[in-house]
This record gives C-alpha cells, structure tokens and sequence, in this order.
C-alpha cells in the first residue's frame, strides 16, 4: 500500500510543482480574472488547478495498484479502474469551471449525478441503512436508496468545495476524513477502502505542501468535487460492507463540511431569501478570517490571517473526526457528538457575527 501511496505523492507534488512553473513563467492556468467575488482573498494570481494533479496522482496509484495488487499482499477485489472512470465526471465538472468560469451550477449538478448514479449501478455504493429503523425500511427500495444516495454524494463533493476557501484548509480537512475513514477500514480488515482513502490522503499530501501555509496553488472546484465525491464513496462503502460501523460514524466523521453546507442553505434560503448556490462573504470561515482572527490575534495581514484561520478551523473539525474515531460502532454516542458539534458551531457563528453587528436579515 505505501509504494502506491507513494506514487500518489510524488505524481500530485510535482505535478503541482510544474502548474505553479508554467504559471509564473508562462502565465498558464491563470483564470483568477473569472472567479472574483466575495470569497476571495488572495492577492496575487494564482492557479486554481490543484485538483488536476491531486486526480492524476490517484488515478495512477489507483490503475497501478489494480495491475500490481499482488504486491500489496492482500487479497481484495478491486474495482479501482471503474472507480477513477466513474469519479472523472465529478473531477471535470469543477475542472471545467476552473478553466472558463462559465460552467452553469446545474451543469456541474449534472455531472456529480452522472458520477453518483453510475458508481450505485456499477460498483454497488448504495446508502442501505442510516441506522434509523423507519428510514432503514425506506432504504430497502431500490430507487430511494438510488436517490438518497445520490444526494448524499453530491452533497458531500459540494460540502467540501464550500470549506475550500483557504490555504490548506479544505486538503487537510479531507486529509482527517479519508484517515479516519482508512483506520476503521484498516481495523476491520478491509484493505480496498483502506487503499482508496490512503492514496488519496497521500495525493493530497502532495498539493498540500504547496498550498499551506503561502497558497502557491489552489484546489480549485475539480479538486474538491473529486476530493468530496471520493470522501462520499469510502464513507457510503465502509457502512455498507460492514455492520458494525454505524452509519452515524460516516455522518460524523463528514460533520464539519456537511454541516457547514446545511447550515449556510438555511442562513440564504431561510434567512437571506436568497438561492441557496449564491455566493456570499458569511460563511463560519471567512467570518473566523475577517473578525475572529483579527481580533483575538490582532492581526491585520491577510498572509498571516489566511493560514491561521484553516489552523482554527482543523481544530473544530477534529472536535467531530476524535468522536467519530473512539466510538465509530456505538450510534448512541455518535448521535449526542453530533448534536453537541452542531450546537457548538452555531453558538460560535452567532457569538462571532455579533462581534461585528451583521443582521443576516
């Protein structure tokens, strides 16, 4: 598994390393100009095609693993080629809008759907149980388990392109998902989800280490549809393929972004009167940037504030992966974690919206 991981690695880092290249010297995949609005903060321009070599560098550790596995030394039936072709819609639809800034929301829904219904149909990621015995009962009908697991795959690629709004922010949150993901696997036995989330952890190792803390290059929308769709599958296999992981252990451990999205749905559909894909400048981590940071630290630089903020942020979301890690089997104790993170991250948002006296209405 660690040759694979390997290649992960080095193709992602250096094929960053080339992006950031070409860009400085040649002024290639700079599309800064198309993507102006309230959540950027950046200075200078940048290219925001990370997740193109984040995808590379999984697609050949994954394809090298399948035609090598033998070396893994473990017995599994892989279906990591699929996989990569299924993914690649979700990865093209953010892909393409980095590239033009034209790519309509509902084009780029489309795709994630597309990635999402064939994954169910081909490789069986199917949502069969939420460990609520009403819904459970639902779940057993082919074409709403079909749908709510769409949704639940869709949902998590654009939970995890919400949260990407700084330097290292959005990798290392994926990063403390696919790991935690990977360690439950691995102690179940279960060393396919265990590779996937351990290649994909070490590819984003390697744009990670260019993002953080300087942002020499950017996710982009293909890196963190990709990234999140890959999240939604490890998590939707791991409860599906094994019984004892609670279904409640995928919810947590996915809680931070997940509920980030659910709850700026609320603030813009309910609150704001506004569609809930517009862009705003209110989301929990831009206020830590704007007003948190600035006032606990009293720092006004937004190079030293940038990186600070995804350290605030790491944090609050490992308040819901240690949980998810201790008690990924007890669904009782995972459903209080759930309600405590929610309520904590919603006293935080409001108490520091305060500070700065914004009426959301």
């Amino acid at each position: 598994m660690i040759k694979f991981a390997a290649i992960a690695f080095f193709v992602s880092f250096f094929l960053n390393l080339l992006i950031i290249f070409l860009a400085k010297k040649y002024k290639t995949f700079l599309t800064d100009h198309l993507h102006m609005g309230p959540q950027s903060f950046h200075l200078s321009p940048t290219p925001r095609v990370g997740g193109l070599a984040i995808f590379s560098g999984i697609t050949l550790a994954l394809i090298s693993a399948y035609l090598f596995k033998n070396l893994l030394k473990v017995s599994f039936s892989s279906n990591f080629p699929l996989l990569v072709l299924f993914s690649f819609p979700a990865f093209l639809a953010g892909f393409l809008e980095d590239l033009s800034g034209k790519l309509h929301p509902k084009i780029r829904m489309i795709f994630l759907i597309l990635s999402a219904l064939l994954v169910f149909k081909f490789l069986e990621v199917k949502i069969i149980r939420v460990d609520i015995a009403f819904f459970d009962s639902l779940l057993k009908i082919e074409v709403i388990s079909l749908l709510f697991t769409a949704f639940a795959l869709v949902g998590i690629a654009n939970a995890i392109n919400i949260i990407d709004g700084f330097n290292g922010l959005a990798s290392m949150v994926s990063m403390m998902i696919f790991m935690a993901i990977a360690f439950v696997a691995y102690k179940l036995g279960d060393y396919e989800i265990t590779s996937i989330c351990v290649v994909a952890s070490f590819s984003l190792l390697g744009f990670f280490l260019l993002n953080y803390p300087f942002g020499l290059i950017f996710l982009g929308d293909g890196g963190a549809y990709f990234t999140g769709f890959l999240i939604g599958v490890a998590s939707v296999l791991l409860v599906k393929k094994h019984p004892q992981v609670s279904a409640w252990f995928a919810f947590t451990v996915n809680l931070y972004p997940v509920y980030e999205t659910l709850f700026s749905i609320y603030r813009k559909r309910i609150l704001r009167k506004r569609s809930a894909m517009s862009p705003d400048g209110l989301h929990f981590h831009m206020l830590i940037y704007k007003i948190f940071i600035k006032r606990l630290f009293n720092i006004y630089s937004p190079e030293i504030r940038n990186p600070l903020t995804s350290v605030f942020l790491w944090v609050i979301n490992a308040l819901a992966i240690v949980p998810a890690l201790l008690f990924w089997n007890n669904i009782k104790i995972l459903i209080v974690c759930c309600i405590f993170f929610c309520i904590l991250y919603t006293y935080l948002y409001w108490k520091i919206l305060k500070l700065k006296k914004i009426n959301l209405k």
